[in-house]
């Protein structure tokens, strides 16, 4: 019974080590640093009714002298989404990530955030508003 116990404690504090959220991407930082500016950094989708899917397009200028890689993208919700491009950003050129939210169960107010690894010289972060009306879910404010 008690090496049953051990075995279970063992792998419960493995399960529980693993990490939380949404990642998508790869984890190789070997890659120069540069820096990114964003055209936007937030973005309020507005009224939304339960079930909507939407997307947004946030982009991004190459603003180093190396190119950019995105590594990972990490989201606080599985309601959200991400695509990009693996191909690297030239210095002086655009990137675009995709951003697509799924208000399916969601009820008023929603902040949403992404986090995006890459080889800038800076932890990058953007998010997401809505509010969310659910006819199902009647929540007063």
């Amino acid at each position: 019974m008690r090496n049953i116990l051990i075995t279970f404690s063992f792998l419960l504090l493995f399960a529980c080590g693993q990490k939380a959220g949404k990642e998508t991407g790869n984890t190789d930082f070997t890659s120069e640093k540069t820096s990114i500016k964003f055209n936007e950094k937030m973005h309020d989708f507005g009224q939304l009714k339960a079930g909507e899917i939407v997307l947004y397009t946030f982009e991004f200028t190459n603003t180093g002298n190396a190119d950019y890689r995105i590594e990972n993208i990490r989201t606080d919700c599985g309601c959200v989404s991400t695509n990009f491009s693996k191909t690297p950003v030239k210095p002086g050129e655009t990137g675009v990530i995709e951003v697509e939210f799924d208000t399916s169960g969601l009820v008023g107010k929603e902040y949403k955030s992404i986090e995006i690894d890459g080889n800038s010289t800076e932890l990058k972060h953007l998010a997401i508003f809505a509010e969310v009306k659910n006819e199902i879910l009647d929540i007063k404010y």
